[in-house]
């Protein structure tokens, strides 16, 4: 019998890697490694999916160290599931951050890195981007593009020379009027900030790259001969010394064909802030208006939620295509006592239930994988909870706020959180809830 965790009976999707829920962490249990699975919906049939189905097999067929490789594809009427090298790291834009600006040596080498995946990847007919964002440094040497083209004219080498200048300068630079990058769920890249064009060797090829008339930006052959002057024995390059031909992507697809983007590990959660909340609370506050669509949506959720009983509601997965254990549900439950005093005193209750529970509703044997445990610096007062029955995996976040007592449960299929999904989100949930309540008058 195959298992329904399983993705085309091999795969098995572990926790999202993008805010979308379109690119997973995951594991080819055949193999035994480590792959990323990004999904793409694709296009009606026409020209548009052609051409993104073009740049699949283009990368199909391109090995590089530069290039996540393009294991196996998983076909669908109308969407692919693409299986990727997995690659950590982190981008160049969070290594200036986190680090500070690199030396123009090491700059000029990574430079030339991109230059010569650039340039691979044309002459095969797939275009890649090289934004700060979308360069990811490995913790082995490796330097990787993880981002399509920009649909803007000549794009590449102008966001080389964005790309050097924030490793050099730790920041972004002032580049005018362009069109504005996008990450592959269509969100805008960070804006770029005031300031002069940069100092160093490195200084004169990066405001050559940035000119606003292209007629004054250098060729591909020059930037090159610039890098190898200044990077340590010119080792990041191959040498490759071919012309490369910036093209434009289609803009109408450039947002599914951000499927070959890998993407990074997420920054754990800020630690928790206080919020002010009402001292009271006249009236039970509607469950399903404590988070937006938008919110459920980036819980892989319908957004539009269903009463599940008195001060209780429900979002449910929409999408019956995935696997068992990418399914997730979350209910929101308020409970209004008239006093305080009496929310505290269910909350005590609530802990202890919760702490002594060994079956479910329906009577299936729950296990406590982590049992309740405080949560300091959340409302009045709080814990947190991890159960699973072997069908499905839970975490649970209850907080009294006042005379109110919030339940989150967030849920998703199958016995096991390896990546600590549901932790997560039932945690950034509490917080939104919060927020909502803090609107409250």
């Amino acid at each position: 019998m195959s298992d329904p965790n399983l993705l085309a009976g091999r795969y098995r999707l572990l926790e999202r890697r993008d805010r979308t829920g379109t690119s997973w962490r995951s594991r080819d249990e055949l193999l035994n490694r480590d792959v990323t699975i990004t999904e793409v919906r694709l296009p009606p049939p026409g020209p548009h999916r052609d051409w993104l189905l073009g740049q699949i097999r283009a990368a199909a067929d391109l090995r590089h160290p530069g290039v996540t490789t393009l294991h196996d594809v998983i076909s669908a009427p109308e969407r692919m599931w693409l299986v990727l090298e997995s690659v950590e790291g982190r981008s160049l834009l969070q290594t200036v951050r986190s680090d500070g600006p690199l030396s123009s040596e090491r700059a000029a080498e990574i430079g030339l890195r991109v230059l010569d995946t650039l340039t691979t990847a044309h002459e095969r007919g797939f275009h890649l981007a090289a934004t700060p964002e979308t360069v990811l440094l490995t913790p082995d040497g490796r330097v990787v593009l993880t981002g399509v083209a920009d649909p803007a004219p000549a794009g590449n080498l102008r966001d080389l020379g964005t790309t050097l200048f924030t490793a050099i300068e730790g920041r972004a630079p002032d580049t005018g009027p362009r069109t504005v990058p996008r990450m592959a769920d269509g969100t805008p890249m960070a804006a770029p900030a005031a300031g002069p064009t940069g100092s160093g060797p490195l200084a004169p090829l990066v405001e050559g790259l940035l000119s606003a008339d292209p007629s004054h930006r250098p060729d591909a052959t020059s930037v090159r001969l610039s890098l190898e002057r200044i990077a340590p024995h010119s080792t990041a390059s191959r040498s490759r010394r071919g012309p490369l031909v910036i093209a434009a992507a289609t803009t109408a697809v450039a947002v599914a064909a951000g499927a070959f983007w890998l993407w990074s590990r997420p920054a754990p959660p800020a630690a928790a802030v206080p919020v002010p909340l009402p001292a009271s609370f006249a009236k039970t506050p509607d469950p399903c208006a404590l988070i937006s669509g938008e919110q459920a949506a980036e819980l892989s959720l319908n957004p539009r939620p269903s009463k599940d009983g008195p001060g209780r509601c429900v979002w449910k997965s929409d999408d019956t295509g995935q696997p068992t254990n990418m399914r997730y549900r979350l209910w929101i439950q308020t409970i209004r006592f008239s006093s305080g005093e009496k929310a505290h005193a269910g909350y005590t209750r609530f802990l202890k239930e919760d702490g002594d529970r060994t079956r479910t509703s329906t009577n299936l044997p729950l296990i406590l994988t982590r049992p309740p445990k405080a949560l300091p610096g959340i409302a009045a007062e709080a814990y947190a909870m991890e159960a699973t029955n072997q069908l499905t995996y839970n975490t649970g976040v209850v907080f009294r706020a006042a005379n109110l007592v919030v339940s989150v449960q967030y849920q998703r299929g199958g016995e096991t959180d390896p990546g600590g999904d549901t932790r997560e989100a039932a945690l950034r949930t509490g917080r939104w809830v919060l927020g909502s309540l803090s609107r409250t008058r």
